[in-house]
């Protein structure tokens, strides 16, 4: 029997632990506590496994004078999710890696194509500012490498964003936003099937 309070997980938009699956988590590696048990040994036994959680930041295992177990956890946070021929696999907010889970898929900015880990600097950097601006990440699905280029794919507008490499990120997202919020309107949202942001100071566009 497992002998404790409660699991007091840390408030976050991502699902990866919940009460349900940190118990199963506990079941799986075989810890059984009772009033006998409950020692801090056991105690730091649960805690570091909880730490060798993949989805797991911090974890806090204690029991009160009263000999009642407390859980505290602290999940990782997804950044960015990475999805190539050879590899499917998270950053989270520190720009580390991190598996998929079988519990719980969060709604992230996916980047897709020739990627490898010399590129997760660059990606961490600009999925920092996506996600910091309400426009760019509700518009920003898709972020493709090919053939040392970068090609964003929006969720409104079904043309291809050709970003050249991922280096002047506020002036060329500058750029485009002038270009969405002028040209657009007047143009169309289906007009063009290539936008070029790869050249100083200028949008090149390609019609359909």
């Amino acid at each position: 029997m497992i002998f404790l309070s409660q699991i007091n997980i840390e408030m976050s938009e991502d699902k990866f632990m919940t009460e349900q699956i940190a118990l199963k988590y506990i079941e799986q590696h075989d810890f059984n506590f009772d009033s006998i048990t409950l020692s801090n040994s056991y105690l730091n036994e649960l805690e570091i496994a909880f730490l060798q959680h993949p989805a797991i930041k911090n974890a806090e295992v204690y029991s009160n004078q009263e000999g009642v177990m407390n859980i505290n956890l602290q999940q990782r946070k997804v950044a960015v999710r990475i999805k190539t021929d050879n590899a499917d696999y998270y950053l989270d907010e520190q720009g580390m890696r991190m598996p998929l889970s079988s519990e719980y898929t969060p709604r992230v900015l996916v980047v897709t194509g020739e990627v490898n880990e010399s590129h997760h600097s660059s990606i961490f950097s600009f999925v920092e500012k996506i996600n910091k601006d309400k426009f760019w990440k509700s518009q920003i699905n898709q972020v493709h490498f090919y053939n040392k280029e970068v090609i964003i794919i929006p969720r409104v507008g079904s043309q291809k964003i050709h970003f050249g490499a991922l280096t002047d990120v506020n002036e060329k997202l500058g750029n485009l936003y002038q270009f969405y919020k002028q040209a657009m309107p007047v143009k169309g949202w289906q007009t063009y099937s290539d936008i070029s942001l790869a050249y100083n100071n200028q949008i090149v566009c390609t019609k359909k």
